[in-house]
């Protein structure tokens, strides 16, 4: 979804790799933290949680998240849920699995935290994203990020996969190939489609957004797809510059069509 106002967003087709002449609602003084089903969730200054769905105009209002609970977890980190837990990679390559329970209408009375692996020393400057794949196997994915000045672009990815076994320490290992799978990575959660469901789009494959425009003076510019294949990088096209203070545009998987997911599109 790319942004072209405050109150409007428009449709980029990573496939067809071009602008849709369409228009939804979706304002940019909330920050857009996650998409699924064609719902994006949204959260404000005050941390109050709105639903939106641009296609069908629904909002659903949810409580305001707990600064305890938000604390559980840093803006560093990204988050999958799998099977009834949430887990959360940090910038140290450390990962935990949360599972919420003790549900008292709408309050969460408890936590069950696990660490899974324990974080590395040090961390480095790649940007990290932990994703379901579409397998049901749990991959972090290592953004390699070079700066220069004000400017910033991506140089590399690397996928790890993560083994655990019952009496065995958890482990991350890197995979060269995701097979049929393409993955969707930005500034919100991020996702996994296998190929063959969709024959435009490339398997093996990463398709990725700006995470921020902060230090960049064009905005959200580093955008494209990276080849895991070959390690080539192809950027979207038709990206207009005009939107450079706009916030960086996210994926969404629009909407569930007699049981098939629409093509991926980018806000």
């Amino acid at each position: 979804m790319i942004t072209k106002s405050q109150e409007k967003r428009g449709l980029y087709n990573i496939i067809e790799m071009k602008l849709h002449g369409v228009e939804l609602s979706v304002p940019y003084k909330r920050r857009c933290c996650g998409s699924s089903y064609g719902w994006i969730a949204t959260v404000d200054w005050t941390l109050a949680i709105k639903l939106i769905n641009p296609f069908t105009g629904g909002i659903i209002d949810l409580p305001s998240v707990d600064i305890p609970v938000v604390n559980k977890f840093t803006k560093e980190d990204e988050h999958e849920f799998q099977k009834g837990k949430f887990y959360a990679v940090d910038f140290r390559l450390g990962i935990i699995s949360v599972q919420v329970a003790n549900m008292n209408g709408s309050l969460v009375s408890a936590f069950d935290e696990k660490i899974i692996i324990p974080p590395e020393e040090e961390g480095d400057n790649a940007f990290k994203y932990i994703v379901e794949s579409s397998d049901g196997e749990l991959l972090v994915v290592q953004r390699f990020i070079s700066t220069y000045g004000p400017y910033r672009w991506t140089t590399n990815f690397k996928v790890l996969k993560l083994r655990q076994h019952a009496n065995h320490v958890a482990r991350l290992v890197e995979v060269k190939n995701i097979g049929d799978d393409a993955l969707f990575l930005g500034d919100n959660c991020s996702m996994s489609v296998a190929a063959s469901r969709f024959p435009e789009c490339r398997p093996n494959s990463i398709y990725f957004t700006d995470d921020t425009i902060l230090y960049t003076l064009e905005g959200s510019i580093d955008m494209g797809i990276f080849s895991l294949e070959t390690g080539c990088f192809q950027p979207f096209d038709d990206m207009d510059p005009s939107h450079s203070d706009m916030p960086p545009p996210f994926f969404i998987l629009p909407t569930l069509v007699e049981n098939r997911v629409t093509h991926p599109c980018q806000y």
